[in-house]
């Protein structure tokens, strides 16, 4: 029983980070065949991770029609962004306040690093990682790391900032703006805080939408025309 239960959570935890990191693109099907072939395991542990993937909104499925990968929820990323928006700017407010010479070469080193990272080969999901790095600095020295985690959470918010990262592909873009906070702490300004990561933040859904030419919209639901 034990076995099936780590088999399960293996399972689990595997696709999850396919799905996440857009592997498995949304709206693509998945067997239950297929999945007990590829991890040499029988139905139980199977069912077990696609119902618990289902539950958390990464599959969907239809009895006797379909499983495949849930599609993004775009107004539940949307809401995602307006409230990290919210939160964000009173924390990074805060920090600006706060900070001091070795949290700047904190920041600087980040977007050292990131400037490495983009002289090289690389994958998306490691310039995701410094992005998160960056932005979460914020909130660990303001001791709001279960808020940046509960952002984390949301699996349609962090497809989305995938979407952009792994398919838009316009990491000079974000990290030009990491380069305009880091200013902003610099120079201890507040005023402009509200506005550059209203752009920041919503840079994603811009891009998505402005180079995309469209054929990213069946990878949504819950979108209006010319959102996607």
């Amino acid at each position: 029983m034990a076995g099936q239960r780590d088999t399960a959570q293996y399972i689990f935890d595997t696709l999850k980070e396919e799905i996440l990191s857009l592997e498995l693109k949304p709206g693509e099907e998945i067997t239950e065949a297929d999945l007990c072939n590829r991890f040499d395991a029988s139905r139980t542990p199977v069912r077990t991770a696609i119902q618990r993937l289902s539950d958390i909104d990464l599959i969907e499925i239809a009895p006797y029609q379909y499983t495949r990968v849930s599609l993004i929820d775009f107004s539940a990323a949307r809401q995602m962004i307006f409230m990290r928006i919210v939160l964000e700017s009173r924390i990074l407010s805060d920090f600006i306040s706060k900070a001091n010479d070795f949290l700047i070469e904190d920041l600087e080193h980040i977007i050292r690093k990131q400037d490495i990272l983009l002289k090289g080969r690389f994958i998306a999901e490691d310039f995701y990682k410094l992005d998160a790095e960056f932005h979460s600095l914020f909130f660990k020295e303001m001791d709001c790391l279960e808020i940046w985690r509960l952002l984390q959470e949301s699996v349609h918010y962090t497809r989305l900032r995938m979407l952009d990262i792994v398919e838009v592909r316009d990491f000079l873009s974000i990290v030009e703006e990491h380069r305009e906070i880091l200013s902003m702490v610099k120079a201890k300004d507040k005023k402009d805080i509200g506005a550059l990561l209203d752009r920041h933040l919503h840079g994603g859904l811009v891009r998505i939408r402005e180079r995309s030419g469209g054929k990213y919209g069946k990878y949504f639901r819950n979108y209006k025309q010319g959102e996607i």
